[in-house]
């Protein structure tokens, strides 16, 4: 075992070496390894090392190369022996699989070539719409601003009527503010917190849930050194639709899936039209 090992090793080496000291030309003709009257090639071999590695990780790569292409072979070249590949069984098996993926990767680049994936806005929107049971909330989501500051902070009647306002003229100033003071803050008016991602960075006490989530007032706390002011500008209740911002990515996704079984369903109509009419297809009225 050490010897085949250490043989792999000083294979990988010299290998990794030529890779470097040999022209592309010369390489391309250098065998690293034989096994059962097939050979990896040298630039093979050099193709799947990136540049960037060191020495050290170029050598363990080159390494783990040739040995997983010695077991592949060994094992291809056993299978060859133990199973009849020209029996119909196995013959037919082969075939479907290489239809499969014929087949696969035609569909997949002839959809690449011509799916749309810019999605308008009125697109969203009239997705969301239509199909409301697609987006039905987990748990309560929640639009909300808030501020975390050392309870040693006495000055806070400002950023108390910048919350409360919470508007485009209010919010920079609060920004500002909490800057200067080394205050946390997440002042997003339009980002929608799902409610127990909120609860984790905001230790609000919960008692009756939906009556404090339609609490428009400033809710203000201290848990510890710190001293919270957070406010709840608009929330939708679980098992009711998402808002459009947070099913967005999802809508979107949906809508390109569309457009791609589409584009397939049409492409398979086309192909099997045109066989017919072209005369490739011929039908026996056996069954007629």
């Amino acid at each position: 075992m050490l010897k085949r090992e250490s043989f792999i090793v000083i294979i990988g080496l010299f290998s990794l070496h030529a890779c470097t000291f040999f022209s592309d030309q010369t390489i391309a003709d250098k065998v690293v390894v034989s096994a059962f009257g097939k050979d990896l090639l040298l630039d093979s071999l050099c193709s799947r090392i990136p540049n960037e590695l060191s020495l050290e990780d170029s050598s363990l790569l080159s390494e783990r190369i040739i040995e997983g292409w010695v077991r592949e072979n060994v094992l291809l070249a056993q299978a060859e022996k133990n199973i009849d590949e020209f029996s119909s069984e196995f013959e037919a098996s082969i075939r479907s699989y290489r239809n499969a993926l014929l087949v696969t990767q035609f569909e997949r680049e002839f959809i690449a070539s011509r799916v749309d994936t810019q999605v308008q806005e009125e697109e969203i929107e009239k997705f969301h719409s239509d199909y409301p049971e697609l987006f039905q909330l987990r748990e309560h989501v929640l639009r909300a601003v808030f501020i975390e500051i050392n309870t040693e902070e006495e000055l806070l009647d400002s950023a108390r009527v910048w919350l409360t306002k919470a508007d485009s003229s209010s919010v920079p100033k609060l920004e500002q503010w909490s800057i200067e003071r080394g205050a946390h803050f997440a002042l997003d008016v339009d980002y929608w917190w799902f409610l127990s991602d909120l609860l984790e960075t905001v230790p609000m006490q919960v008692y009756r849930i939906e009556d404090q989530l339609r609490d428009r007032r400033l809710i203000e706390f201290t848990d510890g050194e710190s001293r919270y002011l957070l406010r709840i500008l608009e929330h939708r209740l679980k098992d009711l639709p998402s808002p459009i911002s947070i099913a967005r990515k999802r809508i979107v996704d949906l809508i390109i899936q569309e457009r791609r079984r589409n584009i397939l369903d049409d492409l398979r109509d086309d192909l099997v039209s045109d066989a017919w009419a072209n005369g490739e297809i011929i039908r026996d009225s056996i069954l007629n």
